[in-house]
């Protein structure tokens, strides 16, 4: 009877530690703008986006720079789970990736959202690329400015969709 009960109490904290890990090691996966303009789509969100210079980051690299991870870093997102390189500054560059928090069903609560996964960017996100690792001959000639460039560098912020 003690080995069952020892065997039962290995098995139950192996249990515990395993799910506690799991859930600490969580990590998020990227999905893509495609996923995210079913939605932003209609608010303006994505095609205000699509005018940005960060929508077009990727394209503003040569051929050697697309192959350089300093410079990839910044202009592309990420990788989705199969694999593909998100090219560009794309919605997950900011908000993290969304492969938890992209249905509606969670995106109407804002707080599931970001238990899922969903950031709120401020200027510390936006300078783990504009900051002085830059080189110097593609740094802007005035300094970054975080209130200018939410006013400019982003995407015009989600509008209710008129209802039909």
């Amino acid at each position: 009877m003690k080995r069952i009960a020892v065997v039962f109490v290995i098995f139950a904290a192996f249990v515990f530690l395993t799910s506690f890990l799991s859930a600490e090691e969580k990590k998020h996966e990227f999905v893509g703008v495609d996923k995210c303009k079913i939605c932003h789509k209609k608010d303006n969100t994505h095609p205000t986006w699509l005018e940005t210079k960060h929508a077009k980051a990727w394209e503003s690299l040569d051929s050697a720079a697309q192959k350089n991870p300093d410079c990839v870093g910044c202009h592309s997102t990420g990788t989705t789970a199969a694999g593909e390189l998100l090219t560009g500054v794309q919605c997950e560059s900011c908000h993290g990736a969304g492969n938890d928090y992209k249905s509606m069903a969670i995106m109407k609560d804002l707080a599931k959202a970001m238990e899922n996964g969903l950031l709120i960017p401020d200027s510390t996100t936006c300078m783990k690329c504009h900051n002085d690792k830059v080189p110097e001959e593609f740094r802007p000639k005035e300094a970054y400015n975080w209130a200018k460039m939410m006013e400019t560098g982003i995407h015009a912020l989600p509008a209710k969709a008129e209802k039909k």
